[in-house]
């Protein structure tokens, strides 16, 4: 396959101190599709060559009646008027010749530089993203406030009186000519409420871990064996007190 194609150098610069080499051969069409005899392949584009900039190289070996460009912009097709322009374009890459066609000096960045620069542009850095990120959360944030000044204003009107839960003792206020109830729990209530959660946590890290459950299991064991010896020592001393005969 890599015997197809034919390396043609392009000198695009006048003062560039390489020659960038690119790979023709006859357009091959997919299978179905119509045979095109005046069509020329190009593989290994250089960076930053558009239709305009191919056509205006390869119309060195004739007319170019249409340049269709890859996606990827590494590969295009080159389509002539003629097919005696397609063979000339092959001779003349055969033959080791250098096309010289100086184009334009390019407005901003290429190749290398202009790839940073647009990583750059797409990545503007953490203080623009948290600037951005700002923006959104307050636009959010009022977007929460109006819908809820909406809700409560509406179930004023209605006649319902709003009910707002805060920590801390209760109290009533009038918001905007709204009567509002605020509450919250006891101070009692939610210390014997966090007491609880730390007992209850205290409790499962207790068992835990296989030795702490070993050692626990151990502990019992030997209450048991305990209790039990000092129950038969009691059984014994009763027995005995039974067959006590006073003189």
């Amino acid at each position: 396959m890599a015997k197809e194609f034919t390396s043609l150098g392009l000198r695009l610069h006048a003062d560039a101190p390489h020659i960038s080499y690119v790979f023709i051969k006859h357009h091959k069409p997919k299978e179905g599709e119509a045979e095109v005899p005046n069509a020329l392949y190009v593989a290994g584009l250089p960076l930053g060559l558009d239709e305009v900039s191919l056509e205006a190289v390869f119309s060195v070996f004739g007319h170019v009646a249409n340049v269709v460009l890859h996606p990827s912009k590494r590969s295009a097709a080159v389509v002539y008027e003629s097919k005696e322009d397609v063979s000339q374009a092959l001779q003349h890459a055969s033959s080791g010749q250098v096309v010289d066609f100086p184009l334009p000096a390019p407005e901003g960045p290429v190749g290398l530089k202009a790839w940073v620069a647009s990583h750059r542009a797409q990545r503007p850095g953490n203080a623009e993203l948290q600037k951005q990120l700002d923006g959104w959360m307050e636009a959010h944030e009022a977007a929460e406030a109006a819908r809820e000044a909406a809700r409560q204003a509406a179930m004023a009107e209605d006649g319902w009186t709003v009910v707002v839960r805060s920590k801390g003792r209760k109290r009533a206020r009038e918001v905007g000519g709204m009567s509002t109830v605020s509450g919250g729990i006891a101070p009692a209530a939610a210390a014997a409420a966090r007491a609880a959660a730390d007992a209850k946590q205290a409790k499962q890290a207790e068992n835990f871990y296989r030795f702490q459950q070993r050692d626990r299991r151990r502990s019992e064991l030997m209450d048991l064996r305990h209790k039990f010896e000092e129950g038969r020592k009691r059984l014994a001393a009763l027995k005995a007190a039974r067959h006590f005969r006073p003189n």
